[in-house]
């Protein structure tokens, strides 16, 4: 598809994008494309106004948005929008890894570190699982004295109950403060605005067992969306399983 093909007409004159502190965010994401070497930047001459185009349809914190390590991001914005275009596709969406977070296991409960070492609550029909949504809480520590001084006591720790019980919890508290990896997910989503959308898209998330970290959302001045999550509850890098599982839970929505 040609990124410069157009994304249907405006229903009201076009918002000016503008710039901030005289800084325009549209020059720097041009010129890094350039320096990129992308083939239209470099090539097709009204690029530029291709990009303009693209800025002016959406909302001056779309620019504030724009993550300058990765430019080529406007390029597949404008592509989504463009695919939203046909109702027999909508909503398009695009998912892709973003990277693993590095937590402590003791900065969520106990559930949630049994299930994000082996998830098991979903299953899409191919091998995939994904981990349920649990609510994270500080606020009720494991309530227990461990035996820290056993040969002190001499205490043959097989026959004291007490104290297996003890010792087992020790060693739980120690594996929980191990490092557990947990893989975040970008989905970004296109469609028709309307009211509740977000909720509508949080609740297509949810379905699917994915907690959502971020959220940003901007509307069109001709009637679209482009709604991007950052999202965890995913248990492995790869893109497949989810993919398939999102279509399902679209299929299911409609």
């Amino acid at each position: 598809m040609d990124l410069t093909e157009g994304v249907g007409e405006s229903s009201s004159p076009p918002r000016s994008f503008g710039s901030f502190n005289s800084y325009d965010v549209r020059n720097d994401v041009f010129n890094r494309l350039v320096e990129s070497g992308h083939e239209q930047a470099i090539s097709n001459p009204d690029f530029r106004d291709f990009l303009d185009s693209h800025f002016n349809r959406l909302p001056a914190s779309y620019g504030l948005d724009v993550n300058m390590d990765r430019v080529e991001d406007v390029l597949l914005h404008h592509k989504l929008l463009a695919l939203a275009k046909d109702p027999e596709r909508r909503p398009v969406y695009h998912i892709r890894f973003l990277e693993n977070l590095c937590i402590k296991a003791d900065a969520i409960d106990d559930k949630q570190y049994i299930n994000s070492l082996s998830p098991q609550s979903f299953d899409d029909g191919d091998s995939e699982k994904v981990v349920p949504s649990h609510k994270r809480s500080r606020d009720h520590p494991v309530d227990f004295e461990p035996c820290f001084k056993l040969e002190d006591l001499n205490l043959d720790v097989r026959k004291n109950s007490k104290c297996e019980d003890d010792v087992h919890l020790t060693e739980n508290f120690t594996k929980r403060q191990e490092i557990v990896h947990i893989p975040t997910h970008e989905v970004i989503f296109s469609t028709t605005d309307r009211p509740k959308l977000l909720s509508q898209l949080s609740a297509l998330l949810s379905d699917i067992g994915l907690n959502i970290r971020e959220a940003h959302v901007f509307s069109t001045t001709d009637g679209y969306s482009l709604s991007v999550f950052v999202v965890d509850g995913w248990p492995v890098e790869d893109t497949d399983g989810l993919n398939k599982a999102m279509e399902k839970a679209v299929a299911r929505s409609k």
